[in-house]
């Protein structure tokens, strides 16, 4: 029996992966020990593994690690990302010059928030910076049941229940996008859609027009210019004109529901969602089957890549990063708010509001982790004027 453990890796520590199991295995069976804790076959060449080691610790033995870069930014919005696009663009050139084929690129950041923050910064950068191709990782729920309603607008109108398939969509995005754990607003918007549909029916029946303060007004309004939209046939070009249409109509709903369909890429050459609809196009000279093609895509996509490992420029949440590995990582933390010259607010943080009260063992763990997935080279980036605690000795 061969048993394997790393007592600095514990991910596990909230159900109960405690150090003293180690002990308790040795008392049982008295085990050959074989010490692996310094080879390093990730990161060889570098001191990586090293300066995650000395994280934990909280005492660092040197002044520069071999792999290992740390930045300070200038805390505001558009210097921030401006330093992390440049940064990336950097780390990009140097993987592409390696001439490694399906090389990684990950940005890691601290919050889910911060993960699609960073993902529309990439999209469209400050300064009118080229923007970068990429993936995120992100909760896909939101997206998914955006991408649904999305596809039923694509599909030719079918009559009376258009209307009312239209709100069930648009309240199943509210009520499901935040997961195991919706929002209240999120709940409080879907009740009010259908509650005003309610309405909207019985003014309808009785021969009065929608009330003019109704939350439906502009959604319907929208929803008239998506009807009237020509599609081409080109399940590429037809949804991206679709979302876009969403973005920029009158109803903000639908705006940020488009925004968040943005999360998703499955109309890639080759993928089941592409040909699905264009093979719909082709037999009905419509997309009458666009809804269940979707469904069904997403059901697939989600076996397909759950094994599939990441190319590319890849932007993720910190606790995602557990189990894998890039050849370069970039570390993106936030940066705190000042008012009259005080901190008073600290989001999005490495370890919480940035406070040594939160200096756990769990902080340090998952910092550890997200530092030592980079093969060849891990680049932190922190505020200049209240840099990771992390990155200092411990008093």
């Amino acid at each position: 029996m061969v048993a394997l453990a790393d007592p600095e890796q514990r991910i596990y520590d909230f159900q109960g992966a405690d150090p003293e199991r180690l002990d308790h295995f040795r008392d049982a069976f008295a085990p050959t020990e074989i010490d692996l804790s310094d080879d390093n076959h990730r990161s060889a060449g570098t001191e990586i593994a090293l300066f995650g080691n000395e994280i934990l610790r909280g005492r660092f033995t040197q002044e520069k690690y071999v792999g290992i870069c740390r930045l300070g930014y200038p805390p505001n919005g558009d210097q921030a990302f401006t330093e992390l696009v440049t940064r990336v663009y950097k780390a990009r050139e140097r993987l592409v010059k390696s001439g490694k084929k399906d090389w990684s690129l990950a940005i890691l950041v601290p919050t889910k928030k911060m993960t699609r923050l960073v993902a529309d910064k990439l999209r469209e950068p400050p300064a009118g910076m080229t923007p970068v191709p990429h993936s995120a990782v992100v909760e896909l729920e939101g997206a998914i049941l955006g991408a649904e309603l999305v596809a039923f607008l694509l599909q030719p109108p079918s009559g009376d229940q258009d209307i009312a398939r239209l709100l069930d969509l648009l309240c199943n995005y509210f009520q499901g996008r935040g997961g195991d754990d919706p929002g209240q607003g999120d709940l409080q918007t879907a009740q009010k859609f259908r509650e005003a549909h309610a309405d909207y029916v019985k003014r309808l029946a009785e021969g009065k027009a929608i009330r003019g303060n109704s939350i439906l007004v502009k959604t319907f309004d929208t929803y008239e210019q998506a009807r009237a939209l020509g599609l081409t046939g080109d399940p590429d070009v037809d949804w991206r004109a679709m979302r876009a249409l969403l973005e920029n109509g009158e109803c903000s709903r639908l705006h940020g529901l488009a925004q968040e369909v943005r999360n998703l890429r499955l109309l890639d050459r080759g993928t089941q969602l592409r040909q699905g609809l264009a093979e719909d196009w082709r037999q009905n000279g419509a997309y009458i089957n666009a809804l269940l093609i979707v469904q069904q895509a997403f059901v697939q996509e989600h076996f397909a890549t759950s094994q599939k490992p990441e190319t590319g420029v890849i932007v993720m949440n910190m606790h995602k990063a557990k189990g894998k590995q890039f050849d370069e990582v970039i570390i993106f933390e936030g940066w705190p708010r000042i008012a009259k010259g005080k901190i008073v607010a600290n989001l999005d943080r490495i370890v919480r509001s940035n406070d040594p009260e939160y200096d756990g063992d769990q902080a340090r763990q998952n910092f550890r982790v997200s530092v030592t997935r980079g093969k060849s080279r891990t680049t932190i980036l922190t505020p200049k004027n209240n840099p990771c605690i992390l990155l200092f000795d411990q008093e």
